[in-house]
């Protein structure tokens, strides 16, 4: 039961509403059961049910204020990532590992929102560059799915050496996501920095903005109290 409701919480995340059928279909669930868990989320407050359509509800939002993670990166983060947006002109998010996946915690959107949206809650495909650089600082960490060993260690090694990853976007060729690592008060990496940009002529200066950035976050996060305790 648990698992259904959630599943159908992860179909609504993606869209602004739908249609029961659509989440059904979304979730893999049976259509009547879809109903019946969405009945008892809407009762919650978990969703919102309008004119035959779905939507995430008020009390979602209000748990998710309370994720830690989020909370001590958001604040950390919201000053120097309107700056870094504003100065490459790009969508901008800080990143971090969340149940084995990527997920912004914070963001702004860019020109390539539409293919890169940095709404918070956004889980990043495996092998981002914000994956990477935040596997960077583990010891053998196994590669993602779709990489080889071989691979993934090239690109780790790059990033360890280089302290900043520039990737060119699989199918989009003139889509870059250039990514640096946060670091605690500890010098753990606990997040990264990314940009989605669509000018090539501008990657090393935005690579060096990313990379300032990622120092003013750690450095933001490092003086709050909560943070020290919690690494």
């Amino acid at each position: 039961m648990l698992e259904g409701a959630f599943s159908l919480l992860e179909a609504l995340a993606g869209v602004d509403e739908a249609r029961l059928s659509d989440l059904a279909m979304r979730s893999g669930l049976p259509k009547a059961t879809a109903h019946r868990l969405l009945s008892q989320l809407a009762r919650l407050g978990a969703v919102e049910h309008r004119a035959g359509h779905y939507r995430m509800g008020a009390a979602v939002t209000r748990l998710g204020r309370s994720w830690r993670t989020q909370r001590l990166l958001g604040r950390a983060a919201a000053l120097p990532l309107r700056r870094l947006a504003a100065a490459t002109r790009a969508g901008a998010a800080v990143v971090a590992p969340c149940a084995g996946a990527m997920v912004v915690v914070a963001g702004l959107p860019g020109a390539a929102g539409a293919i890169f949206p940095h709404a918070v809650g956004t889980v990043l495909p495996p092998g981002s560059a914000a994956e990477i650089v935040v596997a960077a600082s583990a010891t053998a960490p196994p590669p993602p799915p779709g990489y080889s060993t071989a691979t993934w260690t090239r690109r780790l090694s790059s990033a360890r050496e280089h302290g900043v990853v520039v990737q060119r976007h699989e199918s989009e060729a003139a889509l870059f996501c250039v990514a640096a690592p946060v670091r605690a008060w500890s010098r753990v990496v606990v997040a990264a920095v990314a940009v989605t940009v669509v000018d090539s002529r501008r990657l090393d200066a935005t690579a060096d903005a990313v990379k300032h950035t990622a120092r003013l976050v750690g450095g933001n996060r490092a003086r709050m109290p909560a943070a020290r305790q919690q690494l």
